[in-house]
């Protein structure tokens, strides 16, 4: 296989996306299975449904599994294709004509990816393997593990950039002028939601509070940078005016609003299993990420239909590896949306669970997946075609 001449660790980005939609297809699962005494729909869960639930349901059910075993497969393939590009680019030089620059933090994509493989390989696991959830506890001191070490990966390059372009003043202001440095804080906040998990769904104490403690930091070092990162951006984006290549990392900061918010969310029922604290209610919260994420749509939205984006990405003509960032916004707001559809709008009993309103609603969130599916496949033919 030859090296890609325009490959970068931004190509990472093709699996990440394919890893998000296994979680759109599990949220499926998650809100429309009953799933009595665990947190997660599991294999059991949906089998036994599966017989007794009306037709519309079970083709939701369906839609659901087979969306997870095919986002899977491509999340995987496309993961091990790009770790091959990776070590060739390496080989070549790539890696180390990066460092101290401004694309040295595209390496976080790696960990960023690898983080979301582990989640998918859960989510895929708990949904196909009969009783899994027997044995759940031995596991989550080894997700924790997993994730600790990603979080240091991340770490551990981010440093190095830091370190670098302190040192030598290595790092171009002028060209920063969009938010591509934010991608190592979606990194941490992937590390960050991943070692929540444990403290959402463990029963065992002392898991729970390693969980929460180590989760808490990543995301709180995730919000720090991220506040940090998009200040300076967004200065540099009014002085320069933002590069039209770098358009799609407009709505980089929706991913990383969900990824802290359900983050949160889990450190609140872990806080709830201590007796800590109830966590009272999370409607407040999902409101305001929403919300959030509704400004940073539209604002990236206006910018990218006055410069006729949306037409020249078409027609094929924003030929760059940061076109595939357009995936992650779109995954972002499915999970977010069913999370606010579930959690706040039936919760609060503003409408019924299936009623036609919410019918309605989990249509256009089926809407926005495929068509967020149907982008990325595009894309990925766009930029990995030759290595297929």
């Amino acid at each position: 296989m030859k090296q890609f001449a325009n490959w970068s660790p931004l190509h990472f980005l093709a699996s990440l996306g394919a890893g998000g939609m296994v979680v759109t297809f599990f949220m499926y699962l998650l809100f429309w299975v009953p799933h009595p005494g665990r947190p997660i729909p599991v294999y059991n869960d949906w089998v036994s449904h599966l017989q007794t639930a009306g037709f519309c349901k079970q083709g939701i059910i369906i839609l659901g599994l087979a969306g997870i075993l095919l986002s899977g497969w491509f999340h995987f393939r496309w993961l091990f294709l790009n770790f091959r590009q990776y070590n060739r680019f390496k080989a070549a030089g790539g890696v180390e004509k990066i460092m101290g620059t401004n694309a040295h933090t595209q390496l976080t994509a790696i960990p960023l990816t690898c983080a979301m493989s582990i989640n998918a390989a859960f989510i895929i696991a708990a949904v196909f393997i009969p009783g899994l959830w027997s044995i759940i506890e031995w596991l989550f001191p080894v997700s924790i593990l997993l994730f600790v070490i990603l979080g240091i990966w991340a770490s551990r390059i981010y440093l190095k950039f830091f370190s670098l372009v302190l040192h030598h003043g290595s790092f171009d202001s002028t060209a920063n002028n969009s938010f591509t440095q934010l991608l190592p804080t979606f990194a941490f906040a992937m590390v960050g939601v991943g070692l929540a998990a444990p403290a959402a769904m463990s029963h065992n104490n002392i898991v729970i509070a390693i969980s929460y403690l180590l989760s808490l930091s990543f995301i709180t070092g995730s919000l720090f940078l991220g506040l940090i990162k998009l200040t300076i951006g967004m200065n540099a984006m009014f002085r320069e005016g933002i590069s039209r290549t770098s358009l799609p990392t407009l709505w980089v900061v929706i991913p990383i609003l969900t990824t802290a918010g359900i983050a949160i969310m889990r450190l609140s029922h872990g806080l709830h299993t201590l007796e800590l604290g109830h966590g009272a209610s999370n409607y407040i919260l999902l409101v305001i990420i929403f919300s959030i994420q509704g400004i940073f749509l539209l604002m990236g939205w206006a910018v990218m239909q006055s410069m006729n984006y949306f037409h020249t990405l078409l027609n094929r003509e924003e030929n760059t590896p940061v076109t595939l960032a357009l995936i992650c916004p779109g995954v972002a707001l499915v999970v977010m949306g069913h999370f606010v559809l579930n959690k706040v709008m039936v919760a609060s009993e503003i409408i019924s669970k299936f009623g036609a309103v919410y019918i309605f609603f989990s249509f256009l969130l089926i809407v926005l997946q495929l068509i967020t599916g149907w982008l990325l496949l595009r894309l990925v033919h766009d930029h990995l075609k030759d290595t297929r």
